[in-house]
């Protein structure tokens, strides 16, 4: 399965592609909860997550599109406000709501709070996201496209940190040799996060 870096022309495609793999996923819920809004403007919101990560990191993709892989690199796995404002989140506040926004950014920051302090300062790689289309999944894109990393980062001796919000991911994850280090609730919402790195 070819796997190629993921070309600004096909960045439409691909952000639809994250939006309906992540479509349910517990954290785009919270930022979402209605699910008409949701439809709308995920694919809003995650155009402008990868790029972003086209930006700062890398974003891979399978040759067909059905797969993306977005990774931020040692020494920049954390972006800043300013950072995110840059690459279209500017009116992230009146697309979500200014209530929700809040709740957002008190949820960002304890996910990246928590990187921070799980890796304590080593260098890494962020594994932001992988995803299938809903229609490819099981047929070996996640496992094509995640080798690329592990191979990378093998290479440079380097671990690769992730998180999730759904528990059955950490089984997943650890097919690929990465390890359970850390599980919390993120206080006053609610969001379980389970914290992995592969060393």
């Amino acid at each position: 399965m070819d796997i190629i870096k993921l070309e600004a022309s096909r960045l439409k495609g691909a952000a639809a592609v994250v939006a309906a793999a992540f479509f349910h996923y517990p954290m785009m819920r919270f930022y979402f909860p209605n699910e008409a809004r949701r439809k709308r403007w995920l694919p809003w919101y995650m155009k402008n997550t990868l790029k972003c990560a086209m930006h700062y990191g890398e974003v891979s993709t399978t040759a067909d599109g059905s797969g993306i892989m977005f990774v931020l690199p040692p020494g920049h796995t954390r972006l800043t406000d300013l950072e995110y404002i840059q690459h279209g989140f500017l009116l992230t506040p009146f697309v979500v709501g200014f209530k929700n926004y809040a709740w957002n950014s008190q949820c960002e920051k304890f996910v990246a709070d928590t990187q921070e302090q799980l890796m304590k300062d080593r260098a890494h790689y962020y594994l932001w996201g992988l995803v299938a289309d809903p229609n490819a999944q099981r047929k070996g894109v996640g496992t094509a496209l995640l080798k690329t990393l592990t191979d990378k980062a093998d290479a440079e001796n380097m671990p690769v940190y992730l998180e999730t919000h759904e528990e059955k991911n950490v089984t997943y994850y650890e097919r690929f040799g990465f390890k359970l280090i850390h599980s919390a609730t993120i206080p006053k919402h609610g969001l379980d996060i389970w914290c992995m790195v592969r060393e």
